[in-house]
């Protein structure tokens, strides 16, 4: 990655990024909110993705954006756990391909 910072912008070269912006469900509170924007990436394999991560995935149909918990593996390969930063609960093990998209950077 490569920063440049100008008098008038700020230029961040991350290959493919996306940037997204985020509800404000309370889950992720006080790290991510109303207002907060993220800088993302399409992780390429497991080894892109650690504790303390912020990932996104699908759950139930709606998009689910946690921090990993833990990484471990069972019988069905290498899992994630997630839990919002402002639950008590975590959302179970989350598969690799189930995966949208791993935080790399936030703008407020």
């Amino acid at each position: 990655r490569e920063i440049y910072v100008f008098p008038d912008e700020v230029v961040i070269k991350i290959k493919d990024a996306k940037v997204t912006n985020y509800d404000a469900t309370g889950s992720m509170l006080p790290f991510l909110g109303k207002g907060s924007n993220g800088i993302v990436v399409k992780p390429s394999s497991p080894d892109d993705i650690n504790v303390g991560d912020i990932i996104s995935f699908y759950s139930n149909g709606s998009l689910v954006v946690h921090r990993v918990i833990e990484k471990g593996v069972d019988s069905g390969g290498i899992y994630f756990i997630t839990k919002g930063d402002n639950d008590d609960f975590s959302d179970g093990k989350v598969r690799f391909l189930e995966i949208e998209h791993k935080l790399v950077g936030l703008v407020y």
